[in-house]
C-alpha cells in the first residue's frame, strides 16, 4: 500500500479551448479573473451574430480596419469635392462673361454704328450747315461717344459739352448750342442764333447789338441798314462778343423792351401780310428823360417820318401789335400830323 506521504496532490484539470484537458495555468486563471464580465445581453447578441460553422468569426486586425475605413470617402472629403465643382462652374461662368464683355467692347469700339456717319444741323439761319459743322470740329468716322464731355450734367445727358462751347465761342451771333449723339451713327447740332436788333453810335463807328445787349459787329464805314438806331444812351465802350458797356442801363432796358415788343408783333402777325418786317421800318428809338421814349417810323406811302410817343410799358406788346396793323392798313398814309401820342387811353395824331 502506498505510503500516505508519497501521494501527490492532484492537479487541477481544466478544459482548454481546443478541447484538450490539461493543468490549469494559474497566470491564465488570474487573467480570467481580471477579465470584465460580459452581460448576458451582450453574450446573447454575440452568439446570435456568430456565424454557424467550425471556422467561427474572423477577427479583423486594427491596421486592416483602418485601411478599409480610409478607402471610403468621408463627409469632409465629399463636401470638399462639391465645393471644388462649384468653383470650377463659377470659373467657367466668369470666363464666359468676360468673353461676352470682350465681344461687346470690340463692337462698341469698331462697329460702324458707333462711328459718326451723318451730322444734322438745325436752328441755323445766318450760318450754313457746313459752317456749323466746321465750327464743331466733328468729322465723319469719329467715335460716336468719344466727344462726350463738359459738366456732370452734360456727361449724364451724353452731350458734347466742349464741342458746344467751341461752337458758341466761334461767333457772337451764336448764343447757344446743343450737341449730342444719336445712335446709330448720327450727331445732332441744335444752335440758337442771336438777331441784330439795333445799332449805337460809338467813336470808332457803329456797334451792332443783339436783344441781349451783346455786341455782334462794329462797323466803321456806312450806317447799318435794316435795323434802328438807339439814341440817348450813355455808352462807355463796345467790344465784339461782350455786352455793351453803359454808365447807366435804365434807358437801354426800356429801348430793348420796346424793340422786343416790335419783334413780338412780327412773330405774332395774323394779318394778310405776315411777311411785313415791322422792325425794318423803325428808323430809331430815342430815350428821353422822365421815362419817355420816341419811335421814328418810315411808313410806306408817306413822305414824312412819323414819331410815336410812348409812356408806360405795361401794354407795350398790345400797342406795338396795333401800330403794326395800322401801318400795314395805311391808316397814316394820307393823314396830316407827324406825332402819334400813345401815352394816354386814346391815341392822338397831331
Amino acid at each position: 500500500m502506498p505510503d500516505k506521504d508519497d501521494k501527490k496532490p492532484k492537479e487541477d484539470i481544466t478544459l482548454e479551448e481546443d478541447g484538450n484537458y490539461g493543468p490549469k495555468d494559474p497566470e491564465k486563471k488570474t487573467a480570467d479573473l481580471e477579465k470584465p464580465e460580459i452581460s448576458s445581453h451582450e453574450e446573447k447578441s454575440s452568439h446570435e451574430n456568430k456565424p454557424s460553422g467550425s471556422e467561427g468569426v474572423r477577427r479583423v486586425p486594427v491596421e486592416e480596419s483602418e485601411e478599409l475605413s480610409s478607402d471610403l470617402p468621408s463627409e469632409d472629403e465629399s463636401s470638399e469635392g462639391k465645393m471644388i465643382r462649384k468653383l470650377s462652374i463659377r470659373r467657367w461662368l466668369v470666363l464666359i462673361l468676360l468673353l461676352l464683355l470682350l465681344i461687346l467692347g470690340m463692337m462698341f469700339l469698331f462697329h460702324k454704328n458707333f462711328r459718326v456717319q451723318n451730322v444734322r444741323v438745325s436752328g441755323n439761319r445766318r450760318f450754313s450747315e457746313e459752317q456749323i459743322i466746321e465750327m464743331s470740329g466733328i468729322k465723319k468716322g469719329d467715335h460716336l461717344y468719344s466727344r462726350i464731355s463738359g459738366s456732370w450734367k452734360d456727361i449724364l445727358k451724353l452731350q458734347y459739352g466742349k464741342v458746344r462751347n467751341r461752337i458758341i465761342g466761334s461767333d457772337p451771333y451764336i448764343s447757344d448750342a446743343k450737341v449730342y449723339p444719336h445712335y446709330p451713327g448720327e450727331v445732332y447740332i441744335e444752335v440758337t442764333e442771336r438777331r441784330k436788333v439795333a445799332y449805337v453810335a460809338i467813336p470808332d463807328g457803329y456797334a451792332i447789338i443783339s436783344d441781349d445787349s451783346v455786341v455782334l459787329e462794329i462797323e466803321t464805314g456806312d450806317v447799318p441798314t435794316g435795323i434802328p438806331e438807339i439814341r440817348g444812351l450813355p455808352i462807355r465802350s463796345a467790344q465784339i462778343g461782350k455786352k455793351l458797356d453803359l454808365t447807366s442801363s435804365e434807358g437801354y432796358d426800356i429801348c430793348i423792351t420796346i424793340l422786343g415788343a416790335i419783334l413780338g408783333a412780327d412773330a405774332n402777325a395774323a394779318d394778310a401780310d405776315p411777311s411785313f418786317d415791322f422792325l425794318s421800318h423803325v428808323i430809331c428809338v430815342r430815350y428821353c428823360e422822365n421815362m419817355t421814349t420816341f419811335i421814328d417810323l418810315d411808313i410806306p406811302g408817306r413822305e414824312q417820318v412819323l414819331s410815336v410817343k410812348l409812356g408806360s410799358l405795361q401794354t407795350i406788346s398790345d400797342d406795338m401789335e396795333w401800330l403794326r396793323y395800322a401801318v400795314i392798313s395805311g391808316d397814316f398814309a394820307d393823314k396830316p400830323g407827324t406825332v402819334l401820342d400813345m401815352t394816354g387811353s386814346k391815341y392822338l395824331l397831331r
